[in-house]
């Protein structure tokens, strides 16, 4: 009771203390819930007509294509030019597959589990699949339907009768074929819709026989150009106010996807000290006395060299020319260095020289040793049969291709010693000795193998060489000796306002005013830079100053200024505007002076423009790029309508004003297929609608590109 009484009198604090907790637990959850929600409202790498497409969805999707990528080139990992690639292409085809999925739904367009079928296993297989290297003939380069059904043959394989490996490797290629699938739809998707634009605007008879005529009608056209920048700036006037209302005029052509940064930088290389030097120099003559002892040199060159041993004969153009000239004179067990190369030490023993030839011609069948245990005998007895059959007169090459029809006769063409050396010392050695014809019976790691040797090269001088290659690094205390002379720089006071002042002092070689795109993947040419331009397009602060520590290089960088997307400011195009209309004023200014001469022959008119005058063969109405000149479509014009013989101009041109006459015409030999030529013209409309529809989309629904925040 005691007890009861005391909870009632204290029932009053009670209520407030639990009050209290619980309030602090809804408001934590609030303030959690919150930062959840306002994390999410930030989390959005772009959007797309309205829709978010979070940062892991896009970092989720460049890995899937990062993915196959290594799995279509064999290789395990990806450079970095690769990836910047690859994150680039992913975000185009996200943003062309919501703005097709937008389309597609409002026309009804589909792709049915039929189509995929007939795209996948029927009579008409999806480009993309015959152009994938999993399902091409090695040897042919020609689309293999057989590999394509065993590859889903595989994927298909029930779980529960894989081993566990075997499995994984199923798994991952089911993966592999899930994103395939993926492709192929949109692919088709994407043809259905493009098919569609196209076929609302027909080719009709006039407009195909016209484009035939003039493609088949080719002139030789004698010119005389002076282009733009023969003459100065000065010589005409362009005002602000016609800059100003140029741009006024063109702003939807000024519109920026991403921000624009300027930036100032300069870059210190860490590279080897003289102390550096010194001490590989030391361990270059402990590794000379080393190797001078050693009967064997394989342990030394692993202990000291950058490049291990290969005891194999090799000829001359396998060594470097320092290499050679000491093979060529050296006695056998001969010694040369240590001797600086550049940032490394080199060191030399000649192990051996012999004259033998440089390259053999092979035909291998290789049967893989058993997998378990007691089947070792059986596997012998497999590869002795096989050694017997061609024994007796049977064909090498027709064996190998009944065990694999895709072997080619088991012919690995032409090698070299030091080619076989890494599938076992004894093939290589028996590939150099073995009779001409001969079938010869191995045992190698993991491998039973049969060789014929079909060729040899006629002999040559090798030699054997051991070869310590010790490169010279940057230490560790040259590093911190770099960093610690940059950290103070960067801690100067007022190092952003007086930047370049500050860095020329110190002789460190700037670049001012730099532009670059906030989602483009370096700064300049320089590896592995990306990290400065996303620090520079996220920074609030002008000015800001930061070190960056690359592989090899420090970046020390000050943000002067960032351009958000959307219509570029005048200051920004500015330039670019006044010298188009720079240029235009100098045609203006060019046919004017030209025009009042009344010249009345080309050799005239070059003296006039002081100029040599020149000939382009084989100009139609359709030449995209004309030969030594470019683009330039009043050529074009003037190769099918102007007169022979006559001069045309002066014309105004891309690149400067020209003066031309058509010297010659001739006529095309085919013949006009009305059908033909309304496909191709159609093609073309196809491929140009695919191009510019997307553009179209992008600017109708919008599109927000905020990689440059996370990435």
């Amino acid at each position: 009771m005691a007890t009861l009484q005391k909870i009632r009198d204290k029932g009053t604090l009670l209520v407030i203390v639990i009050g209290v907790a619980l309030l602090a637990f809804v408001l934590g959850d609030l303030i959690t819930s919150g930062t959840t929600l306002f994390n999410r409202s930030r989390d959005k790498a772009f959007v797309v007509n309205g829709e978010v497409i979070a940062t892991k969805e896009y970092a989720d999707r460049v890995s899937e294509w990062e993915e196959f990528q290594k799995m279509t080139s064999g290789q395990s990992s990806l450079d970095e030019n690769t990836s910047s690639q690859i994150r680039e292409a992913v975000y185009q085809q996200m943003v062309r597959e919501r703005l097709l999925e937008d389309q597609a739904k409002k026309l009804g367009l589909t792709v049915s589990k039929e189509e995929i079928n007939d795209l996948v296993q029927g009579e008409n297989i999806s480009p993309l699949l015959q152009q994938l290297p999993f399902f091409v003939d090695p040897q042919t380069g020609v689309f293999n339907k057989a590999a394509l059904t065993e590859f889903l043959s595989v994927i298909n394989t029930p779980s529960t009768s894989a081993q566990p490996e075997q499995q994984a490797m199923v798994d991952q290629y089911k993966s592999l074929w899930l994103f395939i699938e993926k492709m192929i739809q949109y692919q088709r998707l994407e043809e259905k819709y493009v098919s569609l634009l196209s076929s609302a605007i027909m080719v009709n008879d006039t407009e195909a026989k016209n484009y035939f005529d003039l493609s088949q009608q080719n002139a030789d056209i004698t010119y005389v150009a002076q282009n733009y920048f023969s003459i100065p700036d000065s010589t005409v006037k362009v005002t602000d106010e016609e800059v100003k209302s140029f741009y006024n005029k063109h702003k939807k052509t000024f519109v920026l996807e991403a921000p624009i940064v300027k930036l100032s930088y300069f870059t210190k290389e860490i590279v080897p000290s003289d102390e550096d030097f010194a001490e590989i120099e030391a361990s270059a003559k402990q590794a000379y006395e080393a190797l001078q002892k050693a009967e064997n040199p394989a342990p030394v060159v692993a202990d000291y060299s950058e490049t291990p041993y290969r005891d194999v004969f090799v000829s001359q153009n396998l060594l470097t020319p320092g290499q050679l000239a000491f093979a060529r004179t050296a006695a056998v067990s001969e010694m040369y260095g240590p001797v600086r190369e550049g940032d490394s030490f080199q060191l030399y023993k000649l192990i051996d020289k012999t004259v033998a030839p440089d390259s053999v011609h092979l035909r291998i069948i290789a049967i893989p040793d058993a997998s378990a245990a007691g089947q070792d005998t059986l596997v012998t007895n497999f590869v002795d049969s096989i050694y017997n059959e061609v024994r007796s007169g049977k064909s090498f090459a027709e064996v190998a291709n009944s065990l694999n029809p895709q072997s080619n006769g088991g012919d690995i063409g032409w090698a070299r010693e030091i080619d076989l050396t890494s599938i076992g010392g004894d093939l290589a050695k028996n590939a150099f000795n073995a009779p001409l014809g001969e079938v010869m019976k191995l045992r190698l790691p993991g491998q039973q193998v049969l060789m014929q040797v079909e060729e040899r090269t006629s002999p040559v001088q090798k030699y054997k060489l051991a070869v310590v290659n010790m490169p010279v690094v940057p230490s560790e205390k040259t590093s911190n000796n770099v960093d610690n002379e940059l950290n103070q720089f960067v801690s100067i006071p007022d190092v952003s306002k007086n930047f370049s002042q500050l860095a020329a002092e110190k002789s460190y070689s700037i670049v001012p005013n730099f532009s670059v795109s906030a989602n483009d993947f370096s700064l300049g040419q320089i590896p592995g830079s990306r990290q400065v331009i996303t620090w520079a397009a996220n920074e609030k602060e002008k000015g800001a100053v930061k070190k960056f520590d690359l592989t090899n290089m420090r970046i020390i960088a000050r943000v002067d200024e960032v351009i958000p997307a959307g219509t570029t400011p005048l200051s920004e195009v500015a330039s670019t505007i006044r010298t188009r209309l720079t240029n235009e004023k100098k045609a203006e200014k060019i046919i004017a002076d030209l025009s009042s001469k009344k010249l009345g022959s080309i050799e005239a008119y070059a003296q006039a423009m002081n100029a040599t005058p020149d000939t382009v063969k084989f100009v139609n109405f359709n030449t995209q790029n004309i030969t030594g000149i470019g683009y330039e479509p009043a050529l074009n014009a003037v190769s099918a309508f102007a007169p022979l013989n006559t001069i045309t101009g002066p014309l105004k041109g891309n690149m400067g004003v020209f003066v031309t006459s058509v010297a010659n015409r001739t006529q095309g030999s085919e013949t006009y297929d009305a059908k033909e030529q309304k496909r191709i013209l159609q093609g073309n409309n196809a491929y140009r609608y695919q191009m510019q529809s997307a553009d179209v989309l992008k600017k109708k629904l919008g599109v927000e590109d905020n990689r440059f925040r996370f990435f």
